[in-house]
């Protein structure tokens, strides 16, 4: 929608107030010309592509984009106005033909070697670090390879090999201008998309001497500061009777606290803490550590409080710690691990481990009282001066600025579903989640979408009024829903369908277990046909919707591919998905093919153990098949 800017001022004039009103933002005759020209030139462009060549296209398309782009900029619009988005689409639209075959990011067999390192590190860091740095959205973090490398809340960021079912690709690339990244930023060109793709292709390689994958990707190019001797360091080991044990007492700081100064190539004082033999090793002004001298230490000075106390501005050196490290070196330095050149991270719980070692140590109470004060806190930055009610089940906490009659007639809802998960999963009666579910309830758009941008970083699709979120340890776990009335139709499910959908998300997810997103929905969707029944309009569209997001697939593997689909896509292939492995082998066994992923098995050994002789092959053709009218998968041409 267009941005509204009246502005009004108000002027006093021989004690007359004059009231001036700035029009909103628009675009020009001669933009709107300039669209329409893009609109009719697009059409070369895929001739240009039919005819394979793709440098051409690419370079059509990109000086598309820079002229949409300058009209937003000139008639300040947001990306995604009304008055640009369908150019935008198109254009977008013909990207990813571009891509699908050949020409971008699809990573050519004969394209030239790529280097993480000198290429793809400073085009991530100036293009995605912004918003994927310390304060991640989507809690994807691209910081460094490893933040890379594990990936965010909507699943594995890279695919090794294959740069279509690698999210980042979906994502750079994607038609629609609101989800595209970089947000509310200039798309990549199909010269950084293609290279983007091709580094993938080659295996999204690491390809630093250092092997520092923790390292910030704005370190690399910088020269280091001083040449590291490359003379043995002399490690005294462990005998197992120390009372202080480095790994496990002292490492974890080392990881979580230094190294966010001392790592890369130029770690503040010239000092490293990756590895032992960093710590060992000291900085520019020589070892700090001497084994069995507290006062010759020169870390333990700066520790102490000495000029220049460390870690600078923080406040998490805790006594403990302290006591330990005094301990340490006065029984020798020394390491309890087998390899000192390893990085230390390696070696440590991470944070997430460390927080789930946290939380099993809480009552059921407590975990209860956390979770209430959690939402208090969340609604709280969402919607502050709004009041909210609330009421608690044996299963969960509802929270929302919907009416207390409306809160209990989704309680009931709930629980009904509750007892068939139990039944379904053959759970226990005690709590499914840990210190109750938290079902957080919005009565308009508007606070469903601010909780999203808020607490979570992102955008919400405008097709999506509800998700669910479980943390580390379950620390968070909660349903964020729009309250969109009881009727459904063929665009929306009703609000008892949507909770049964997100209610069955959150438990699928509650033992942090990575699973299909096309899983998850489909299951919340299948279960939500017995509870509310099969003529709902919503459930009875989703055939064809299935039908629709299918469309474009070329080889039935395709389906299982991560990123392959739309969120918006996950429902209708969900539902109809799940449908499909229930009517061929039962409920039973489906349940049994969940509680496989669920244990930690890849989606291959699942459906092999579960369904053999099947195998995702031969289950996906069968699936494309029984829709019926879905279009066969593109055949790819033989060369000649």
């Amino acid at each position: 929608m267009q941005r509204q800017l009246a502005i009004l001022g108000s002027v006093l004039i021989s004690g007359l107030i004059v009231v001036v009103t700035t029009a909103p933002a628009a675009i020009t005759p001669d933009q709107r010309k300039e669209l329409n020209q893009i609109k009719d030139d697009i059409g070369d462009v895929a001739k240009l592509i039919k005819d394979k060549k793709y440098d051409e296209a690419g370079k059509m398309l990109d000086g598309f984009t820079a002229k949409v782009e300058k009209i937003i900029k000139d008639a300040d619009l947001k990306p995604g106005d009304k008055t640009v988005a369908p150019v935008q689409i198109l254009i977008d639209k013909q990207k990813l033909t571009l891509q699908k075959q050949g020409g971008v990011g699809a990573g050519k067999a004969d394209a030239a070697d790529v280097s993480f390192i000198k290429q793809i590190a400073p085009l991530i860091n100036s293009k995605c670090v912004s918003c994927h740095g310390d304060n991640a959205a989507g809690r994807l973090r691209m910081d460094s390879y490893a933040e890379m490398k594990k990936g965010g809340k909507s699943g594995p960021l890279l695919s090794a090999g294959n740069p279509r079912a690698s999210l980042i690709m979906t994502r750079v690339s994607a038609p629609n201008p609101t989800l595209r990244m970089p947000k509310d930023a200039a798309a990549l060109t199909t010269e950084e998309i293609n290279l983007l793709g091709n580094w993938i292709k080659q295996g999204a390689k690491f390809d630093s001497d250092t092997n520092d994958e923790v390292l910030k990707l704005s370190e690399f190019g910088k020269p280091a500061t001083k040449a590291r001797s490359n003379t043995p360091i002399k490690i005294a080991k462990a005998t197992g009777n120390e009372k202080v044990k480095f790994i496990k007492d002292l490492a974890p700081d080392f990881v979580n606290i230094c190294e966010r100064c001392h790592s890369g190539n130029n770690p503040r004082g010239g000092f490293r803490t990756v590895t032992f033999e960093d710590l060992m090793r000291g900085g520019d002004s020589g070892a700090v550590l001497i084994a069995g001298k507290l006062d010759e230490s020169r870390l333990w000075d700066l520790i102490n409080g000495g000029p220049p106390k460390m870690p600078p501005g923080q406040a998490r050196i805790y006594k403990k710690w302290y006591q330990n490290l005094e301990t340490w070196i006065q029984e020798g330095c020394k390491y309890d691990g087998d390899d000192p050149k390893v990085p230390l991270r390696r070696l440590v719980p991470t944070e997430d481990e460390l927080k789930i070692a946290k939380l099993s140590k809480m009552t059921a109470d407590e975990f209860i009282e956390m979770r209430k004060e959690r939402t208090k806190e969340q609604w709280t930055k969402v919607l502050a001066k709004e009041e909210a009610n609330e009421l608690a089940t044996s299963d969960f906490y509802f929270y929302g600025n919907v009416d207390e009659g409306r809160l209990k007639q989704l309680a009931a809802w709930a629980d009904e579903h509750a007892k068939a998960l139990r039944g379904a999963f053959k759970l226990p009666e005690s709590t499914i989640w840990k210190g109750k579910l938290a079902v957080i309830v919005y009565k308009d758009r508007f606070g469903y979408s601010e909780f999203s941008q808020t607490i979570e970083n992102r955008e919400v699709d405008p097709a999506i009024f509800g998700h669910s979120d479980i943390g580390a340890g379950q620390e968070d776990a909660y349903v964020v829903l729009q309250d969109v009335g009881d009727t459904a139709n063929s665009i929306n499910p009703d609000t008892r369908l949507n909770l049964i959908d997100q209610m069955t998300g959150a438990f699928l997810k509650r033992e942090g277990k990575k699973l299909p997103e096309w899983l998850i929905r489909g299951t919340g969707l299948a279960m939500a046909t017995k509870e509310v029944g099969g003529d709902n309009e919503y459930l009875r569209s989703l055939r064809a919707g299935a039908v629709d997001a299918l469309r474009g697939i070329e080889q039935p593997g395709d389906l299982f591919a991560d990123g392959k689909f739309a969120p918006t896509d996950m429902a209708p292939i969900g539902f109809t998905l799940v449908g499909f492995m229930i009517k061929e082998g039962s409920q039973p066994k489906f349940m049994q093919f969940v509680a496989a992923l669920q244990s930690g098995k890849d989606l291959r050994a699942a459906v092999n153990d579960v369904y053999k002789p099947a195998t995702t092959q031969t289950l996906a053709t069968a699936y494309l098949g029984s829709l019926g009218n879905a279009p066969a998968p593109t055949k790819k041409k033989a060369k000649k």
